[in-house]
C-alpha cells in the first residue's frame, strides 16, 4: 500500500498535474506509517515508565530553576506577594514615567518576579537581575540589592537616564 501511494505520488512529480498534490501524496506515504507506529507503541508502553519520566522531567525543571542566593552578606528575606511586587512597578514606573508593562515583562523576564532570584553567570541579584556594581550606581544603593521597591525603582530611574538596553530582556 506504501509503495502504491509513492508511485501515484512520483507520477505526479512527472506529470503536468499540481505538484503540491503529489507533495502531498508523499508526505502522506511517508507518514501513516510512523503514525500508525506510534500508535502501537503507545499502546504497550509501562505505565511506571511514565511516572518515571514525569519525576525525572520534574527533577530537571526543580534543577534548572534559579536559586535563591543566601549565602550573600543578608541574603534575601523578602516574602512580597506578586501583587505587591506589582504595585511596586507601577509606582515606580508612574514616578519615573515608564512603561508599566514594558517592567512587568523585563521582571518576568529576568527573574519571574522572584525578588531573591540569582543568577550566578553575573552574578545578577534580584527582581531586575542587577549586578552589584550596576546597584551601587543608582540613587537607590542605599537599600537592599533584594528588596523589590527598590529594585523597581532603581530600574524606573536608569530607564529615565538611558540605560535600558543594559538589560538582556527587552
Amino acid at each position: 500500500m506504501i509503495s502504491d501511494a509513492f508511485d501515484a505520488a512520483v507520477r505526479g512529480l512527472g506529470s503536468r498535474g499540481s505538484r503540491r498534490a503529489a507533495f502531498a501524496a508523499l508526505l502522506s506515504a511517508a507518514i501513516s506509517p510512523l503514525a500508525a507506529s506510534e500508535a502501537r507503541a503507545s499502546r504497550f508502553k509501562d505505565p511506571r515508565k511514565k511516572d518515571k519520566n514525569r519525576k525525572d522531567r520534574e527533577g530537571k525543571k526543580n534543577r534548572n530553576k534559579k536559586k535563591k542566593d543566601t549565602s550573600s552578606k543578608g541574603g534575601c528575606q523578602n516574602n512580597a506577594s506578586e501583587k505587591e511586587i506589582l504595585n511596586f512597578i507601577d509606582k515606580a514606573a508612574k514616578k519615573y514615567g515608564q512603561s508599566y508593562s514594558a517592567m512587568v515583562r523585563v521582571a518576568r523576564c529576568e527573574s519571574v518576579l522572584d525578588p531573591c532570584a540569582v543568577n550566578k553567570s553575573g552574578p545578577y541579584y534580584g527582581l531586575f537581575q542587577f549586578l552589584k556594581s550596576t546597584w551601587k550606581t543608582t540613587p537607590y544603593s542605599d537599600k537592599s540589592i533584594w528588596d523589590p521597591e527598590a529594585q523597581a525603582l532603581a530600574t524606573a530611574w536608569m530607564w529615565k537616564q538611558g540605560r535600558k538596553k543594559e538589560w538582556a530582556c527587552q
